[in-house]
C-alpha cells in the first residue's frame, strides 16, 4: 500500500492500480484489482485500522479483470459494487462483444510486456467472476459514497468506461482512459492505452475532451504512477505523444 494523496491509498502491482479513498472510518474503493488480491485489500485496511466492513462501496472505472477481479468477493461480503449503466452487461457477464484483449494480442516476447503483466497474472488477472447484480450510476452523478466522487462517462476503452473526479482533493481517477505507463514498451507519462486494449480507439480519444477542463491537479491512473498536473496538460501530452508515433 502506498499513500498517494491525503486519505488516498494505492494498491495493486507494478502493472496495475486500484485505490482506497478514506473519509473518517469509511472507505470507497475505486476499482477492484485482480481476483487474488483480497488479502492485499484486507491487509491494507488493517494497516489503516479498518476492516472490510469499513468499505462503503466499490465503484469501477470498467469491468476488465484487472479492475474488477475482487468485485464478486466484495459483493459476496455485502459491499455494493457499481458501474456506469453502459458497463452493466459486461459486469454481469451478459455482454456479447469482444470483452477484452487476449494474450494473443500482446507482444509476449517483449521483456517490458512480461515485466508488467506477470505480476498481474500472479495477482489473478486470468480469472474473473461476474456478478449476479450490480449497481449503476450515470454520467455526471455525484456518488453517495465517502469522498463524494463525480462520475464522468468516458467510453472507448469499454462502452461504459468512467473516470471519477474528487473536487475536494483535486484528483481525477482516470482508469484506463488515460494512463501513465506503457504496458508493452516505450516511454511512460500521460498517454492513451495501446490501441489493442481499446474497444473503440477513436471514441477513447474523443472522451478525453470530456475531462480536459476538469479542475484537478493530480491524475491517478489504472496503470502507472500518479501524475501531478492538470487533466488539460495530461491530455495534451497524450495527444503530443500519439502524434509523434504516427
Amino acid at each position: 500500500m502506498e499513500q498517494v494523496a491525503d486519505n488516498v491509498y494505492r494498491l495493486g502491482t507494478k502493472g496495475h492500480n486500484f485505490y482506497l479513498l478514506r473519509d473518517g472510518d469509511e472507505v470507497t474503493m475505486i476499482d477492484a484489482g485482480c481476483s487474488k488480491e483480497w488479502s492485499r485489500l484486507t491487509n491494507a485496511l488493517d494497516a489503516l485500522g479498518l476492516n472490510a466492513d469499513s468499505v462503503s462501496g466499490v465503484v469501477a472505472t470498467h469491468s476488465h479483470a484487472d479492475h474488477f477481479g475482487l468485485a464478486r468477493q466484495a459483493s459476496d461480503a455485502g459491499i455494493p459494487v457499481s458501474v456506469h449503466t453502459d458497463e452493466e452487461a459486461r459486469a454481469l457477464g451478459t455482454y456479447a462483444g469482444r470483452y477484452a484483449a487476449s494474450a494473443t494480442d500482446l507482444p509476449v516476447f517483449s521483456i517490458r510486456t512480461l515485466r508488467n503483466f506477470l505480476p498481474m497474472i500472479r495477482a489473478g488477472l486470468m480469472s474473473l467472476d461476474h456478478l449476479d447484480e450490480v449497481g449503476t450510476f450515470t454520467d455526471g452523478e455525484q456518488l453517495d459514497l465517502p469522498g463524494a466522487l463525480t462520475a464522468i462517462h468516458t467510453p472507448g476503452h469499454t462502452e461504459g468506461h468512467a473516470m471519477f473526479h474528487s473536487p475536494e482533493l483535486g484528483i481525477l481517477f482516470s482508469g484506463d482512459g488515460l494512463i501513465t505507463m506503457n504496458l508493452t514498451g516505450g516511454d511512460n507519462g500521460p498517454q492513451m492505452i495501446g490501441g489493442v486494449f481499446n474497444n473503440d480507439v477513436d471514441q477513447a480519444w474523443a472522451s478525453l475532451d470530456r475531462v480536459e477542463n476538469i479542475d484537478a491537479t493530480t491524475l491517478l491512473p489504472g496503470h502507472g504512477s500518479p501524475w501531478k498536473g492538470t487533466p488539460a496538460d495530461a491530455v495534451g501530452l497524450a495527444r503530443e505523444r500519439a502524434s509523434t508515433q504516427t
